[in-house]
């Protein structure tokens, strides 16, 4: 028994939804640069604090705002693949979507807590289950496209989805790792996402669509 078909008065189009998602990603990744404090110069007006005594003390900020910046493109282009395989969405999956905005707005400030207090584990946690409700939401999301392909999707191969679906999968299983050292009382478990371009290059060289790409299959 199949699925009922989308009415057409329920299809979003999804020019529209990807011209917001690209907002908001975009948004959030320059909004990222604030979680970076830098104490003013008038604070204590009888002793300036020096450039280089500044520069050590954000440096924690640094590396979670490019952490977050990095995590945040390579999401926004998990983004990218899905859209440009959709025909429409209908209100499930618009749903999802916006419900995923929502936590993509959510970083800057995570950032911002696990940035100002890197000795803090909860603020890591923190950080780390906004990534890992993003990383659900975009494989929770193949898995809705890969039950009614035939509608979103027609003639787009099982081994796509299956391939995206595995990288999606990539986010939460870090996610989960980095919460599980935190609550250990581990300082720095967000540095476990330093790992994520290194594991994203490795299933990108190992693409199973590329295999049948050469054997003349479609993609």
């Amino acid at each position: 028994m199949t699925d009922e078909p989308v009415l057409a008065t329920r299809r979003i189009p999804r020019e529209r939804v990807g011209t917001i998602i690209d907002a908001i990603y975009a948004f959030s990744m320059t909004l990222l640069v604030i979680t970076i404090d830098i104490p003013s110069k008038y604070m204590h007006a009888k002793d300036v604090t020096p450039v280089h005594d500044i520069f050590i003390s954000v440096i924690p900020d640094l590396i979670h705002y490019f952490i977050a910046f990095i995590l945040l493109a390579i999401l926004w282009y998990f983004e990218h693949q899905r859209f440009m395989s959709l025909r429409y969405l209908d209100r499930p999956l618009l749903c999802m979507n916006i419900a995923s905005l929502a936590i993509v707005c959510l970083l800057p400030f995570t950032t911002n807590l696990a940035g100002d207090y890197p000795t803090d584990t909860l603020g890591a946690i923190l950080f780390e289950l906004n990534i890992l409700i993003l990383g659900s939401f975009a494989c929770i999301q193949w898995f809705y496209i890969q039950k009614k392909c035939h509608e979103f999707v027609p003639g787009l191969s099982a081994v796509y989805i299956t391939r995206e679906i595995r990288w999606s999968l990539v986010f939460p299983i870090i996610s989960i790792a980095g919460i599980t050292i935190a609550l250990f009382n581990v300082p720095g478990s967000v540095a476990i996402y330093l790992l994520a371009p290194f594991i994203m290059a490795v299933l990108f060289w190992r693409d199973p669509v590329k295999s049948v790409k050469k054997e003349g299959g479609q993609p």
